[in-house]
């Protein structure tokens, strides 16, 4: 992606965790430990706070290469002046080279609202192992996915299992129980 394309990213993202921590202070407050910071709107304020920051830090890196191609740029068209041959094959090969990233965005997207559609219908753990599944044989290259398949088949059970049992049985927090009922 270009510079431009960076920060924008970065400012949605940062946007998105903005609207993501103003949404957080309207969960009902669950304390399991009595007198605590640590609340049910603990982890989506820490997280949606950790966002802010990686976005931040991303908006601030690209904003700096941006400057620095710029200040590039100008270098070499100082020394080049008028001669732009081959800007068009560059223009429709950055075309083709950000077809894929931009699918895999999109889909992403897709199966993020799918996961929260299906979140209290299917429960907790089935929706995330479906979306963990998904999601990664999304990202992993095609001629990876065959070597890594039982990995990430076992990831995307046990870290859904794994955390259902901390929330529900360390944290005494609710999670939505679905067809398996557990």
């Amino acid at each position: 992606m270009n510079q431009k394309q960076e920060i924008g990213t970065g400012l949605f993202f940062l946007i998105l965790s903005i609207v993501y921590i103003v949404l957080s202070f309207s969960i009902n407050s669950f304390d399991p430990f009595g007198n605590s910071y640590i609340t049910s709107k603990a982890m989506p304020q820490v997280i949606g706070g950790l966002v802010v920051v990686i976005s931040l830090i991303h908006i601030i890196i690209s904003y700096r290469k941006l400057k620095k191609e710029k200040a590039a740029r100008t270098k070499s068209s100082a020394g080049d002046q008028g001669f732009s041959a081959g800007s068009e094959k560059e223009t429709s090969a950055k075309k083709i080279r950000f077809d894929k990233p931009f699918r895999i965005m999109v889909i992403t997207i897709l199966l993020t609202a799918a996961y929260i559609f299906c979140f209290t219908r299917l429960g907790f753990i089935l929706s995330s192992v479906l979306f963990l599944l998904l999601q990664i044989f999304l990202l992993v290259p095609p001629e990876k996915r065959k070597k890594w398949a039982a990995f990430i088949i076992c990831f995307s059970v046990a870290i859904p299992v794994g955390l259902y049992i901390l929330f529900t049985k360390t944290l005494s927090m609710f999670l939505p129980r679905g067809l398996i009922g557990w």
